[in-house]
C-alpha cells in the first residue's frame, strides 16, 4: 500500500507508521490496521464485517473491541476523521491523497503481500522442545526462545506475539492444533534443543501457517560457548524470510550489542522459569536464583527488573510479611534497572507498576506510557498501563489500552486481569450489567485468583444480588482472608469515595476486612 497524506498526517502502512509533522506516534497494532483500512478506502462505506474480516481475519471478536479502536483513532485524528454510519460500518471522511516518492525520503521496497495487514507480517515464537534427559533443563530451551522473541521485536516490519500468548499455546502444539489461527498469526517458529556440556545441537524452522508449509529450517551442531552465535542466526534467518530489507538492519542492530555473561544469563533464565510459574515456593526460587545473576551482574537491568517483580508479586499475593517493606524495595530495584538501561521498555514497565502502590499515578501513567511507546507490541505494559488509567476513573482510555493488550497476546496467561480491568471500569462507570459479566469472564479464566471472587463479590451486592454475593466471597476466602490493607493494595483506586463505595459493596456481601 503506498503512502497516504492526510494534513498533518502521513500513514506509512508499509512501515507500519503514523507521522505528525513528520513525528511517530503511538498507535496500537489493532487501531493501526482499523486505520490503514479506512484511510485506504476514504470516502467509502467500509462495513464492519469488512473490517473484521481484514483486521482480525479467522478470529471471534466482539463488535465492542472495534469500537474501542475506533474511538482511539478519533482521539488522535480528532472527532471528524472517522464517521459512523448507524448499523453498518465507518467511513473516513478527511481528504486523502497518496503521497508521491519524490515527496518522502528513500525508502527499500517492502516486498511481502498484504502489507497493510498485521497478521502478514506477524509471528509467534513458540517454546524451543528440550530433548535433554534432565527436564531441569527446559529453562535453557525456553530462554532461548525468549531470546529469539526479544531480538526478533526489534524489527519494525514484524508482529510478534508476546511470550506469554505462544508459551500458553505449548500444549495446543504438541497436540497439533492450529496454533497459528489460535494467536491469529501468519508464521510459526519452532525448535529443539540438546545440549551437553560442551556442546549444543539446536534444531529451528519457520512456517507460514497459513500455506501449511516449511520457509526455512536449520539444524546447528556447535561448541556450547557459540550458544549466542546461533541465536543470532536463527533471527537474522527468520527476519530474511519473512521481511527481506529488514535483514541488514537488524544485522546492524545486533553488532551494538554486548554478550552477555553465560553465568548470568543462565540464573535469570531460571528465574523466570520459576517466576511464570507464580506458586509461592517458584517465586522464592526465583529470588535465590536472580541473587546468583546479580552477584555476577549487578546492573543486568533485566534481572534487576525480575528481582522487583518478585517483591510485587508477594504483596499481590498476600505472602508478604511486610508489604511496605516489600514495595520499597521493588521500587528500587525498578528504579535502578531503569537508570542502568533508559531504553529497556520492560524497566520502564516494572518501575510503573511499582510506583502504583505509593499512588505516585502521574509518574506510573508515564514509565508505562514511555514502555508502550518503545514497545507498541509490549501487551503487559499496555494491560497494566490500562488498569492504572481505571483506578484513575480515566475508563475509556483503559478500555483501548486493554483491548491493545489483548490484541497483541490474546492467549495471555495474564488476560483475566486485563478483562477484570474491564469489570472495574464498567463498575465505576455504574455499568453494573456488563462489570458482571466481565468480571464472570475473568473468573472462569482464572477461577485460582481469589480476587477475582472478590471482585464477582463486590458486583454481585451491586446488582442486589446478596445470595451471589455471598457465595463468591465464601470462595474467595477459600484461599485465606483477604485485609482492607491488602486490599487497598490491589486496588488503589484515586477516588477514595470510590474504594469506599467497592468495600460497602463487599461489606454487604458478608466482608469484614
Amino acid at each position: 500500500m503506498t503512502e497516504l497524506v492526510f494534513e498533518p498526517y502521513c500513514l506509512l502502512p508499509n512501515e507500519r507508521k503514523l507521522l505528525r509533522n513528520g513525528q511517530a506516534l503511538a498507535v496500537g497494532a489493532r487501531a493501526f490496521d482499523v486505520l490503514c483500512l479506512l484511510a485506504g478506502r476514504a470516502g467509502d462505506l467500509v462495513t464492519k464485517a469488512e473490517i473484521f474480516e481484514k483486521v482480525w481475519p479467522g478470529l471471534v471478536v466482539e463488535e465492542n473491541n472495534l469500537q474501542v479502536h475506533v474511538s482511539s483513532l478519533r482521539k488522535l485524528l480528532g472527532g471528524g476523521t472517522i464517521a459512523t454510519v448507524p448499523g453498518r460500518g465507518y467511513r473516513f471522511t478527511a481528504a486523502v491523497r497518496s503521497a508521491k516518492a519524490s515527496q518522502l525520503e528513500s525508502r527499500e521496497p517492502i516486498t511481502s503481500n498484504d502489507s497493510h495487514n498485521t497478521s502478514s507480517r506477524s509471528l509467534a515464537v513458540m517454546p524451543f522442545k528440550n530433548w535433554h534427559t534432565d527436564p531441569d533443563q527446559e529453562y535453557f530451551s525456553d530462554g532461548l526462545a525468549e531470546d529469539i522473541i526479544a531480538k526478533l521485536t526489534r524489527s519494525p516490519w514484524l508482529h510478534v506475539i508476546a511470550r506469554n500468548s505462544s508459551f500458553a499455546m505449548r500444549a495446543a502444539h504438541r497436540e497439533g492444533q492450529n496454533v497459528c489461527q489460535a494467536l491469529g498469526t501468519r508464521y510459526l517458529v519452532t525448535g529443539s534443543v540438546r545440549r551437553n556440556a560442551e556442546h549444543i545441537r539446536i534444531q529451528a524452522e519457520l512456517s507460514d501457517g497459513v500455506l501449511q508449509t516449511s520457509l526455512w529450517s536449520a539444524q546447528f551442531d556447535r561448541p556450547f560457548q557459540d550458544w549466542l552465535a546461533i541465536q543470532e542466526e536463527i533471527a537474522a534467518a527468520i527476519v530474511s524470510a519473512v521481511e527481506p530489507v529488514a535483514l541488514r538492519r537488524e544485522e546492524q542492530r545486533t553488532q551494538q550489542l554486548a554478550a552477555p555473561d553465560m553465568r548470568s544469563w543462565e540464573w535469570l533464565m531460571r528465574a523466570r522459569w520459576h517466576f511464570w510459574r507464580s506458586t509461592r515456593e517458584h517465586i522464592t526460587q526465583a529470588q535465590k536464583c536472580l541473587d546468583n545473576a546479580l552477584a555476577i551482574t549487578p546492573h543486568d537491568s533485566a534481572s534487576l527488573a525480575l528481582m522487583a517483580f518478585t517483591h510485587m508479586s508477594r504483596v499481590w499475593a498476600g505472602w508478604a510479611e511486610d508489604a511496605r517493606a516489600e514495595i520499597t524495595q521493588a521500587q528500587k530495584l525498578a528504579l535502578k534497572a531503569v537508570r542502568e538501561n533508559d531504553q529497556d521498555a520492560n524497566a520502564h514497565f516494572t518501575l510503573g507498576t511499582a510506583l502504583s502502590f505509593t499512588l505516585d499515578f502521574d509518574q506510573a501513567i508515564a514509565e508505562l506510557d514511555y514502555a508502550v511507546k518503545l514497545y507498541p507490541e509490549f501487551a503487559a505494559a499496555a494491560g497494566e498501563l490500562g488498569r492504572i488509567l481505571m483506578f484513575c476513573g480515566r475508563t475509556l482510555e483503559a478500555a483501548e489500552y486493554v483491548l491493545q493488550a489483548i490484541d497483541a497476546s490474546p492467549q495471555d496467561p495474564h488476560l483475566s486481569l486485563w478483562i477484570r480491568t474491564r469489570a472495574l471500569a464498567c463498575y465505576i462507570d455504574g455499568d453494573y450489567a456488563q462489570a458482571k459479566r466481565y468480571a464472570l469472564e475473568a473468573t472462569a479464566k482464572r477461577p485460582n485468583w481469589f480476587f477475582n471472587h472478590i471482585l464477582c463479590a463486590a458486583i454481585h451486592a451491586a446488582c442486589d444480588d446478596l445470595a451471589a454475593a455471598r457465595r463468591s466471597l465464601d470462595q474467595s476466602q477459600a484461599y485465606g482472608a483477604y485485609s482492607l490493607a491488602t486490599l487497598k493494595l490491589g486496588h488503589p483506586f484515586k477516588d477514595r469515595a470510590m474504594l469506599e463505595k467497592f468495600t460497602g459493596h463487599l461489606k454487604l456481601a458478608g466482608w469484614v476486612g
